[in-house]
């Protein structure tokens, strides 16, 4: 998951998504050609992103992953704007510096240049999946394989946190008080940043991918193979896409002000919506 406020438009948006309000999702355009898009990540300046691109096996270490640069408008800037990754998915950027989850090591990526400056393996990760920036400014990674949460802390690849009840962990979303966090158990768990309990929030997402949030306790959730929901404050759930049929899966989207963008790994394309409320008639 990746969530960004953008300015007047995220604040209104937010203040508009009560409880009782439905949500609509409008296609805006609708990206191909990209190599199993994973994860995105919003530029600096807010006029493009970065979009993981495993290109490849999810867990083959081939160096055939790399990322792209799509401008917000759905046009491909630059199909390989960073090479020689191996199947890179998520994406948190940090000032200068792009990093990405890449199987069992986080890669740090100079902004300026798209090179590699650095790597850090993770002792005995498997499949590192998501990540994000903690409120104390370091880059959380979740292994899937493991059910470990990952900090990189000094220079170095540390496990936070390991718990059963993290077992095939994937989407997470920063909040000041907590970690919200996506499991494809399909259980949605809270985790307090000091004193790293953790707590079930929902459950019924089935493999759990992305997470971003509507405002007034209310959330977008997905699971990769295909269905994307609002949960509202009360836990109840709303179908807003189903595309299991069709095979068009629903990964680790980004929720921009009012935009949503959403990689689907599978066809190779890349989709933005509209979202928007309405109260009920």
């Amino acid at each position: 998951m990746r969530w960004i406020l953008a300015g007047v438009l995220s604040a209104s948006f937010a203040a508009t998504a009560l409880a009782g309000d439905k949500i609509a999702l409008e296609p805006v355009w609708t990206l191909t050609g990209l190599a199993a898009p994973e994860s995105a990540a919003l530029a600096a300046d807010g006029s493009f992103l970065y979009v993981s691109n495993i290109n490849g096996e999810p867990d083959a270490v081939d160096g055939n992953g790399y990322i792209a640069r799509v401008s917000t408008a759905g046009k491909t800037l630059e199909e390989k704007w960073a090479t020689g990754l191996n199947a890179p998915k998520g994406l948190t950027l940090k000032g200068a510096r792009l990093f990405a989850a890449d199987i069992t090591r986080l890669v740090e990526i100079d902004t300026k240049t798209g090179k590699m400056v650095a790597t850090y393996d993770a002792p005995g990760a498997k499949f590192l999946n998501d990540t994000a920036l903690a409120p104390d400014g370091r880059i959380l990674v979740s292994d899937s394989a493991t059910q470990r949460l990952y900090v990189l802390d000094g220079g170095a690849m540390k496990v936070l946190i390991e718990d059963p009840k993290l077992r095939a962990v994937n989407g997470m979303l920063v909040e000041p008080d907590r970690l919200v966090i996506l499991t494809m158990q399909g259980l949605l768990i809270a985790m307090d940043w000091k004193t790293k309990a953790l707590t079930q929030l929902a459950d019924g997402f089935g493999d759990g991918d992305g997470i971003a949030p509507l405002g007034n306790g209310r959330y977008l959730v997905s699971e990769w193979p295909g269905q994307l929901w609002s949960l509202a404050a009360d836990g109840t759930k709303t179908v807003l896409i189903d595309s299991r049929k069709e095979q068009k899966l629903i990964n680790d989207f980004l929720l921009v002000g009012d935009t949503l963008y959403v990689p689907h790994l599978l066809p190779g394309a890349m989709t933005a919506y509209r979202v928007s409320t309405s109260s009920p008639n």
